[in-house]
């Protein structure tokens, strides 16, 4: 059922608010950029429903009862990022987002594969297989791109993931943000800090 028009107050039109008044802004964290202050649309007199752009990149957003559409991404996007890897992280942020944890942590699990073999591991064996979870692993311990300390969160990994594969229970909030936060702290041992050290190398 929609909104009856006579409940929306809007900027610009008969009975709203002006640009000068303080409900006519709102501040809150961009789902697309960032950025902490938008611009109020319309919203019902109760404000139990808001629309608002964003003053930094336009980003449209509607909230019901608290609820933001689109949803706030959480984590952030390592630096360096190969297109691949940018777009699956991207991927894993949206579903965080939304809530969608079990598909979230499945996709972590696929990118740390999918970093293994961009680091070196071959692709396919002699049997032409794709490298197990265990074999992507040991690639990345091996070639330094994750320590020994960091075993135990790859550990975390496997176990939520094997359930996210072979469990019809759901991975939980709590779950879902452990594996993505040492997801993103792997791409940015394994491309952000490349990056930043050739941007601060000195001119030769």
């Amino acid at each position: 059922m929609g909104t009856p028009l006579d409940d929306v107050v809007t900027i610009n039109a008969a009975g709203s608010f002006t640009r000068a008044e303080e409900r006519a802004y709102m501040m809150g964290v961009c789902p697309e950029c960032g950025a902490h202050q938008f611009v109020v649309v319309a919203h019902t007199r109760s404000t139990s429903q808001i629309w608002a752009r964003c003053v930094n990149c336009n980003l449209a957003m509607a909230i019901n009862n608290g609820v933001a559409s689109p949803s706030q991404k959480p984590l952030r996007v390592p630096s360096g990022l190969p297109s691949e890897e940018s777009e699956l992280w991207g991927e894993i942020r949206e579903c965080l987002g939304v809530g969608a944890y079990t598909a979230a942590v499945m996709l972590c699990r696929k990118l740390l594969m999918h970093i293994a073999v961009a680091h070196g591991l071959p692709a396919k064996d002699g049997k032409d297989r794709a490298p197990n979870f265990a074999q992507c692993v040991d690639h990345l311990v091996s070639e330094g791109v994750v320590t020994k300390r960091m075993e135990p969160w790859i550990e975390r990994i496997r176990e939520v993931g094997n359930e996210a594969n072979h469990e019809i229970a759901p991975v939980g909030e709590e779950s879902a943000l452990d594996v993505a936060t040492f997801t993103q702290k792997l791409l940015e041992l394994a491309y952000e800090m490349d990056e930043t050290m050739a941007r601060t190398q000195p001119a030769q």
